[in-house]
């Protein structure tokens, strides 16, 4: 049953957002993400018994399981036409990158040539030729890694030491949004844009404590992002593309996590901590 909660905030020129709740299940459902064309809901959840990849409608309904091995399956995200998703498995023994297709839910590895690290976050540029992930190294460290379809490598970047996570793609395919702990001596995550080459670095956020999980705006104008002080929950902000005229958009005691944008920009999905567990939740953009 869909729960609908709805509520009035008004702080720094924004009104409080319309909150739905899609999912309402006592297991864990995170990470979710509009198909390219809005219709369909991508998202992993553990309410198999382990984690496992779904869609469903956008008013929560019609949820179909789509990957069903016994391993744990994390972190999906879309291809552009919209046919396929790319994930992350150990279903081999360590995690590497998987696709699915949705019409017969065939997974298919991706064979990247580097044995020593595990990719995670990954996302298809907006062409669907390349794509973006984090490279994760022992310890707290990890870079970004561009590779084509077939797991050549194309570019290395941001490749500073410490952990640099959650690389998008800006709808143009010029820059990559992420965030990074490089400049915060490994104490807090800063929002960085760097073009595609590894040029032009830039920092969005100086804030004393995290700036995480960064989602361009299908028109590349707007950033959503989690923020939170240590020891409390996250809560969403948007930022211009510059970093400027950040604003917190949720007031939830239970935190929300992992925005991503509707492809018409009107609506964010949210992890959001309900009643003891993680749902998906979908947040109507606030008014200025």
């Amino acid at each position: 049953m869909i729960r609908l909660l709805l509520y009035v905030t008004l702080l720094n020129g924004f009104q409080g957002p319309s909150e739905t709740n899609l999912t309402n299940h006592p297991s864990n459902d995170r990470y979710a993400s509009y198909s390219p064309d809005g219709s369909q809901i991508l998202f992993e959840s553990n309410r198999s018994g382990d984690w496992d990849l779904y869609v469903m409608n956008t008013d929560g309904t019609m949820v179909r399981q789509i990957t069903r091995d016994s391993s744990e399956d994390r972190r999906p995200s879309w291809h552009p036409n919209g046919d396929e998703i790319l994930f992350e498995s150990n279903r081999s023994g360590k995690f590497q990158l998987y696709t699915a297709n949705l019409f017969n839910d065939k997974v298919k590895a991706i064979q990247i040539p580097v044995a020593k690290t595990e990719p995670i976050f990954a996302h298809y540029s907006p062409d669907g030729f390349s794509i973006a992930y984090s490279e994760k190294f022992q310890g707290d460290s990890s870079r970004l890694v561009i590779i084509d379809l077939l797991g050549k490598v194309k570019v290395e970047l941001a490749d500073y030491g410490f952990r640099s996570f959650y690389p998008r793609w800006s709808p143009d395919s010029k820059k990559i949004l992420f965030f990074s702990r490089h400049e915060t001596g490994n104490q807090d995550d800063e929002i960085y844009t760097i073009y595609i080459d590894g040029t032009g670095k830039k920092r969005l956020t100086n804030w004393p404590k995290h700036n995480f999980c960064p989602s361009w705006s299908p028109n590349g104008m707007q950033i959503a992002y989690a923020q939170s002080m240590e020891g409390s929950r996250p809560e969403i902000h948007i930022m211009q593309a510059d970093g400027s005229n950040a604003k917190r958009i949720t007031f939830n005691d239970d935190g929300d996590t992992l925005p991503n944008w509707s492809p018409d920009g009107t609506k964010l999905l949210v992890t959001a901590y309900r009643n003891g567990n993680y749902e998906i939740v979908e947040m109507l953009i606030p008014s200025r």
